[in-house]
């Protein structure tokens, strides 16, 4: 038996050994770099991932954003429209009722129909609202009012919604001085983040009470 194996020439040997470390070399390295091809994929995918939440998240922001704009500024076109035609009440109370930062009442004929409602527009949190009086058989405002959200993410926390002036355009300082209204809305749908925030802004005369406007 010994003699059979001397007869084989020693290169079989060595390249029998030599063949097989290197298969495993060459299958030890393949491996590695399945790994490291794995992990960088891995890696990829969740940037990739995270790339696309971020802009399906700012495209929505954005829409949103958009829409409480817009939804502001009709709020705004309304408030314009209504606060310009107060006037006395059906019972005869004079046209301004409530004036503060966020608060303003009047009375005024929102639906065109010869009686004077009472109304009024105030911050409730993140909402702008209005609520809507009607007079009842003896003149009086004592129903219970309709209210609607007329713009969403006002963020007027700490800012005035409602400032008051004069004819001469100072500060007014009391109620029956008031004769223009400067409304002031800051809209942002994330304020805790960028961008900034939008303001809608505009004035509105008292068309019934103007002197000198």
């Amino acid at each position: 038996m010994l003699n059979k194996i001397l007869k084989k020439p020693l290169f079989f040997y060595m390249a029998g050994h030599s063949f097989s470390s290197t298969m495993k070399n060459k299958t030890g390295f393949t491996m590695i770099e399945l790994i490291v091809v794995i992990a960088v994929m891995g890696v990829i995918s969740t940037m990739v991932l995270n790339f696309t939440v971020m802009g399906l998240r700012a495209s929505r922001f954005e829409a949103e954003q958009a829409e409480a704009v817009k939804q502001a500024r009709d709020a705004m076109n309304i408030m314009k429209t209504e606060i310009r035609g107060a006037n006395n009440s059906a019972h005869g109370d004079y046209p301004i009722s409530v004036i503060t930062n966020q608060e303003f009442a009047f009375f005024s004929d929102i639906d065109k129909d010869d009686v004077y409602e009472k109304v009024r527009y105030y911050l409730d949190g993140l909402e702008l609202k209005k609520a809507v009086i009607e007079p009842n058989i003896s003149n009086l405002y004592t129903d219970p009012p309709v209210i609607t959200v007329i713009a969403n993410y006002v963020n007027n926390q700490t800012e005035n919604v409602f400032n008051y002036y004069t004819s001469n355009y100072t500060i007014a300082g009391d109620i029956n001085e008031v004769r223009l209204i400067n409304m002031n809305l800051k809209i942002n749908v994330t304020p805790e983040i960028s961008p900034a925030d939008i303001y809608v802004e505009t004035d509105v005369a008292l068309r019934n009470l103007k002197s000198n406007l």
